[in-house]
């Protein structure tokens, strides 16, 4: 093979072993993201991918960093894909399941969109499972602790809003709602500064996260806002870590 000639690509299901094989949890999920995506594909002909040069180039208002598949992109899927069995199908929520356990932020989120054991429909047919009650009560385990203890910005904006509500996972708490909206908002105050627009949304004025408060007596919105505070902070300290071990 020429120096130009470019190497084939590896095929899905060795892309995935060669994942699972580090025994690293963020590498297994993207090991399960690689399938996810799959799925998604023969299921609908497209999917939503990420692009970082489209957070830049976007202007009509849409999602933005989010897009459709281009043709080249629905071609590359339609071959990449096309290997996947239905022992690899299964085998993601296994996968999903280890990067959740080790905390990673985005494997605890997109459990609820599989839902339990891959079934999405599980909550509503089944809630008195004990099985399912059992994996309720884990994910939501898993949810608090990355919102108290990791302060991890995209689960307490997904909390804030869940709570308000409560939905098939999660039961209403305003007083959650109110810290969690709150709390993201002011670590978007310290990474964005003064005037970053989504202010207007949460943070302890926002639009969102009044909705909540107006549920709670003053004493208690007070000490909300402490706890609040406390996430904000254990997230600046954590983005100084990271920047300090570079």
């Amino acid at each position: 093979m020429s120096a130009m000639q470019a190497a084939p690509e590896a095929t899905l299901a060795s892309q995935v072993d060669a994942l699972v094989a580090t025994h690293d949890p963020q590498k297994t999920y993207a090991a399960f993201q690689l399938l996810r995506d799959c799925i998604n594909y023969l299921r609908d002909g497209d999917r939503m991918i990420f692009d970082n040069d489209d957070i830049k180039l976007r202007t009509d208002g849409s999602l933005p960093g989010f897009r459709g598949m281009t043709a080249e992109e629905q071609r590359h899927d339609a071959v990449f894909c096309a290997t996947m069995t239905e022992r690899m199908r299964q085998s993601r929520i296994d996968y999903l399941d280890v990067a959740a356990r080790a905390g990673i932020a985005g494997a605890v989120l997109e459990q609820v969109e599989q839902g339990p054991f891959g079934d999405r429909s599980a909550l509503a047919t089944r809630p008195d499972d004990p099985l399912v009650r059992e994996w309720k009560a884990r994910v939501q385990t898993q949810f608090f602790r990355l919102a108290e203890q990791d302060a991890d910005a995209g689960t307490l904006s997904y909390l804030a809003v869940a709570l308000m509500m409560g939905n098939n996972v999660l039961d209403a708490d305003s007083a959650l709602a109110y810290r969690y909206g709150a709390a993201f908002g002011m670590i978007l105050a310290d990474i964005q500064g003064p005037g970053g627009g989504m202010e207007k949304l949460y943070g302890p004025d926002g639009i969102l996260t009044q909705q909540a408060a107006s549920q709670l007596t003053p004493s208690e919105r007070s000490a909300q806002l402490v706890e609040a505070r406390r996430i904000a902070d254990l997230a600046r300290l954590h983005r100084q870590q990271q920047q300090t071990s570079r």
